[in-house]
């Protein structure tokens, strides 16, 4: 295979590796406990809360930097990282319904792994193959834990790179990782609410149907 032809071919298998949001999340041993977790299609590992959750009665736990030192990321940065973390899970907290019984909890979460991009080396790849080529992103281990009991109420193990539809977010060090800290953030907030009470909230925002839209009694 010529230089050129090998060149090409290797561009083409960076360029679709690109394509791929999905980082296989560290087990880095902070959950309380990996068993009862779920395999989900995005490569994330997750167990959904059975009971509802007391809003009012969640607190802020461990948040933790399990990475590695060599990810090349600054103190600064790791505090940076870890606050926005802390930041993301109290807002999906105070957006739980109302549950006056429900259970209380205390939030605990742990940066396992993170990925910071060359804004040097995205902006030549995206001159030369149109696409960045440096993903960035981070893995996150969340769980809400019953403080009582020690229960393990909800839990996630979540990797991800950032999609190419977050364009400019490739040409900033550490924003890849940010995105994946509030999309591991939401995806728990969802996780804090039973399947039941989810699936009720939804019918409850279906739209009323028009009323041009229903039929008239014959006069």
């Amino acid at each position: 295979m010529t230089p050129i032809r090998s060149f090409i071919a290797a561009a083409c298998m960076a360029a679709v590796s690109a394509c791929t949001t999905v980082m296989a999340p560290s087990q880095s041993g902070f959950l309380s406990s990996y068993a009862t977790l779920s395999r989900g299609p995005d490569g994330s590992a997750v167990m959904r809360s059975t009971t509802a959750i007391d809003p009012t009665r969640v607190t802020l736990g461990d948040i933790e930097w399990h990475a590695s030192m060599s990810a090349g990321v600054s103190d600064e940065e790791r505090r940076l990282l870890l606050r926005q973390l802390g930041g993301e899970l109290v807002l999906r907290a105070r957006d739980l319904p109302a549950a006056p019984q429900g259970r209380p909890a205390v939030l605990r979460a742990a940066i396992t792994h993170v990925e910071t991009v060359s804004p040097a080396l995205n902006a030549v790849s995206a001159l030369v193959l149109v696409v960045p080529l440096d993903r960035g992103g981070a893995s996150v281990d969340i769980e809400a834990v019953d403080p009582d009991t020690g229960e393990q109420l909800a839990a996630i193990t979540l990797g991800h790179f950032a999609p190419l539809s977050e364009f400019k977010a490739h040409f900033s060090r550490l924003a890849p990782a940010q995105l994946a800290l509030r999309k591991a953030a939401a995806d728990f907030g969802v996780l804090l609410r039973p399947a039941v009470a989810s699936a009720a909230e939804d019918h409850q925002r279906l739209p009323a149907p028009a009323l041009a839209s229903l039929p008239t009694a014959a006069r």
